[in-house]
C-alpha cells in the first residue's frame, strides 16, 4: 500500500499535462494559448482586449489546467507580454507556467539610442532588461539578466 494517494483527475482535457521535450522534462498544457491580442495597441486593426478581458481570459485558461501561453515582445507595442507577467505576478502562479516568447527589433516603434526592450519573468517578478543592439553581437557574459538563456541578435 502507497503512503501517497493517486493525484486528483484534471477537471478539463487542459490538465492532462504533455512533455514539452524529451531532453526538457517540462510538461505543457496540450494547447498553448496565442496571446497576440492582448492589448489594446492594435485595436483598430484586431479588435479591443483590454486588461480586464485579459485577466479573466488567462484566469479561465489556468482554472481549466492549461499553464502554456505565447506571446511576442512586439505584439501589441509590447502589452501582451507586460499584461501577462502582471498576471502571473499578481496572481503568484509564476512558477507554474510556461511561457514561449519571442523577441524581435522593430525599429519603427524603439527609440534611437540602439536599445531593444525583452521583458523576461522570473519566479519573483517581471524584470525589464535592456539588450544593446549592434550588428552580429551577443551579449557581454557579463550582463547579468533573469532570462534562461542569452539572446543572440543579428
Amino acid at each position: 500500500m502507497s503512503v501517497f494517494a493517486p493525484a486528483p483527475k484534471p477537471k478539463t482535457h487542459l490538465g492532462y499535462h504533455r512533455i514539452l521535450a524529451p531532453s526538457a522534462g517540462l510538461r505543457v498544457s496540450p494547447l498553448c494559448l496565442g496571446a497576440m491580442n492582448f492589448g489594446d495597441a492594435w485595436k483598430g486593426f484586431m479588435g479591443e482586449c483590454d486588461k480586464e478581458t485579459t485577466f479573466g481570459i488567462l484566469d479561465h485558461f489556468y482554472e481549466n489546467g492549461g499553464n502554456f501561453i505565447d506571446t511576442a515582445n512586439n505584439y501589441q507595442n509590447e502589452e501582451s507580454e507586460k499584461w501577462i507577467g502582471e498576471w502571473m505576478e499578481e496572481r503568484g502562479v509564476r512558477d507554474q507556467m510556461v511561457v514561449a516568447t519571442k523577441v524581435g527589433l522593430r525599429l519603427d516603434i524603439y527609440p534611437p539610442s540602439g536599445y531593444a526592450n525583452c521583458y523576461c519573468s522570473s519566479p519573483r517578478t517581471t524584470t525589464r532588461v535592456q539588450i544593446l543592439r549592434r550588428s552580429r553581437a551577443t551579449i557581454p557574459e557579463t550582463t547579468q539578466s533573469p532570462c534562461s538563456s542569452v539572446l543572440r541578435l543579428a
